[in-house]
């Protein structure tokens, strides 16, 4: 589905969402994530057609104005202009327990501690990851033997 219909010097271009979103990402620093493109307000039109939303993963303003340049560089034989935001990612143990996995695991323990103590919690826990390990060292090991 396109997103934007441009008249440009070049003739009437179409743009679609996913062709733009990997054209963006394609551009940019392999450090930094793409979060998303949008469409601008009717009333923004005339600053920007669409806005680009970037992870900033703490850079200088110096970066982020040579990354902006750069995007803005890149697009603009398109026929359109962008602006671009900075969003900082979330960190922290929140997210991590947005995690239906990671909560799980975390209820389990706190479990085991107050039911068994932290004895049991230990060598279970223990002996619980060694033989992750093994299973997968076996796995790793059989499908090496099998390729061979």
């Amino acid at each position: 589905m396109y997103f934007l219909w441009k008249d440009t010097p070049h003739g009437l271009i179409k743009i679609s969402h996913e062709g733009l979103y990997e054209f963006a990402d394609n551009i940019l620093n392999s450090k930094l994530q793409l979060y998303s493109i949008a469409l601008a307000a009717e009333k923004e039109q005339e600053d920007a057609d669409f806005t680009i939303v970037i992870s900033d993963e703490n850079l200088t303003p110096e970066v982020k104005t040579q990354i902006e340049d750069h995007l803005f560089e890149v697009i603009a034989p398109l026929g359109a202009k962008t602006s671009v935001v900075w969003a900082s990612p979330e960190r922290g143990i929140i997210p991590l327990l947005s995690n239906s996995y990671a909560a799980a695991v975390l209820a389990s323990c706190c479990v085991v501690i107050s039911m068994a103590g932290l004895e049991i919690f230990f060598w279970t826990t223990f002996w619980g990851v060694a033989a992750w390990f093994a299973v997968r060292g076996l796995a790793i090991l059989a499908k090496k033997f099998r390729s061979a």
